[in-house]
């Protein structure tokens, strides 16, 4: 006697359960579920995750000339929590058409990455930071790629090198007395995509308040040398630390230590990600929350409507997109 052997359910198995037509599911997956009625589709989709149904990625390849990765392009760049959650946010809001999601940094040459991306067929490519020149959307679009971009507002709001970040460090960092501002980044030996526009931010904040213009300063993994790179700002009085992120605000809480320097009192710290560990370490930085979720919400709204997709997101719109965690170090 022969075992039935399983096998993954198929779009005439969504059909049957759900009373429809086999095309009737193709169409839905395939991105024209508009052409439908509200409880047809509910009826198919409902189906499809009793039976665990997964698209296959090789019909939607021929139906729409594309596959079923999203790709999430982020600058070339150290990745932290704040990328990590967004991902976790976009596999989340697209498990219910079967889309896989998958991170590419972008190359130096936005030509080269759209190439990359053309190769890819991919479903659809959302920009979280790099910000793509018109000619490369338009190359894009021409191939029938949708490329999910939040609105302008949500960009300038959210995007890591806003100004609003260095205003709320600068703020804190000067909360109680006047200091010479530093900027630190710990030099991982990956290319620095966002300094540049963080130390013009930095500099516009101190010169609005009558401070003199921040210094940058990378901190090397060597620790002797991280130590000397630091005191040697130390030697006109206290510093405010404007901390690239929370690895930076921490490694400059231990430099200090090493130092025998107080902290807050002669080194003010303030970091960005509110990461746990920030919570963990002593002293407790102080650090920025930066809600990512805001940016990849708008960016999957419009990606449902480029793909006509009708997908209904829960997202919360009254969450802050910047806050401070006001810990020990500052």
């Amino acid at each position: 006697m022969n075992k039935a052997v399983a096998r993954p359910a198929t779009a005439a198995d969504v059909a049957a359960r759900a009373g429809v037509s086999r095309a009737t599911v193709s169409h839905i997956f395939t991105g024209r579920g508009k052409n439908f009625a509200e409880a047809t589709r509910d009826r198919v989709l409902r189906a499809a995750a009793e039976l665990d149904y997964r698209p296959s990625a090789a019909g939607r390849s021929l139906v729409l000339g594309r596959g079923d990765t999203i790709v999430v392009l982020v600058p070339k760049t150290t990745i932290g929590q704040n990328h990590l959650d967004a991902l976790d946010r976009l596999a989340s809001d697209t498990a219910g058409i079967g889309a896989n999601v998958v991170l590419r940094f972008a190359d130096d040459d936005h030509d080269t990455t759209v190439t990359a991306l053309l190769h890819m067929r991919p479903l659809a490519v959302v920009d979280l930071g790099v910000a793509l020149p018109s000619s490369a959307i338009e190359r894009l679009s021409a191939q029938g790629v949708p490329l999910a971009i939040p609105s302008s507002d949500a960009r300038d709001e959210l995007t890591h090198d806003d100004g609003r970040i260095a205003e709320i460090q600068i703020d804190e960092l000067t909360r109680n007395d006047s200091r010479q501002i530093l900027y630190t980044i710990v030099d991982d030996g990956q290319p620095d995509f966002w300094t540049p526009s963080r130390m013009a931010s930095l500099q516009k904040a101190c010169s609005s308040r009558g401070l003199a213009d921040p210094v940058a300063l990378r901190l090397p993994h060597h620790a002797p040398t991280a130590d000397a790179a630091l005191s040697r700002h130390l030697t006109s009085g206290p510093v405010g630390v404007a901390a690239f992120n929370d690895t930076a605000a921490i490694a400059v809480a231990n430099i200090a230590s090493r130092l025998h320097l107080r902290v807050p009192d002669d080194v003010a710290i303030v970091g960005v990600d509110a990461t746990p560990l920030s919570q963990l370490v002593t002293p407790r930085i102080t650090t920025i929350d930066v809600n990512m979720f805001s940016l990849v919400d708008a960016a999957m709204d419009r990606l449902s409507e480029q793909l006509s997709l009708g997908l209904a997101f829960d997202h919360d719109q009254t969450a802050e997109p910047f806050r401070l965690i006001r810990g020990e170090s500052s």
